[in-house]
């Protein structure tokens, strides 16, 4: 091999080196966002789970209230004196028996 050889193989040693070292820092970016994407999981995450959860939140909410609500009605009629609407007419057994 001649000087010209020994100089060609140089020079493809070192655009391979150069290669291998812009390749090595990609992948090491790569693993830097990769690893920042993992560190954020968890607050993804809980972000995820807090707007499904919200909706049902609102809606036990809504509930609660209606129930609060009927639950003082009821209150309100059992307290109420009867009214002459809600009082059946007395049934005739004669007819009844009929």
């Amino acid at each position: 091999m001649g000087r010209r050889g020994v100089h060609l193989r140089d020079q493809s040693l070192r655009q391979q080196w150069q290669q291998t070292q812009s390749e090595l820092a990609r992948a090491q970016a790569q693993i830097a966002e990769l690893e920042a994407l993992l560190a954020d999981l968890p607050g993804i995450f809980e972000r995820k789970f807090q707007q499904r959860l919200e909706p049902l939140l609102e809606r036990q909410q809504h509930l609660l209230e209606d129930n609060n609500r009927l639950r003082q009605e009821l209150r309100s009629l059992n307290a109420a004196p009867p009214r002459a609407s809600w009082i059946l007419p007395a049934c005739d057994e004669s007819a009844a028996a009929a």
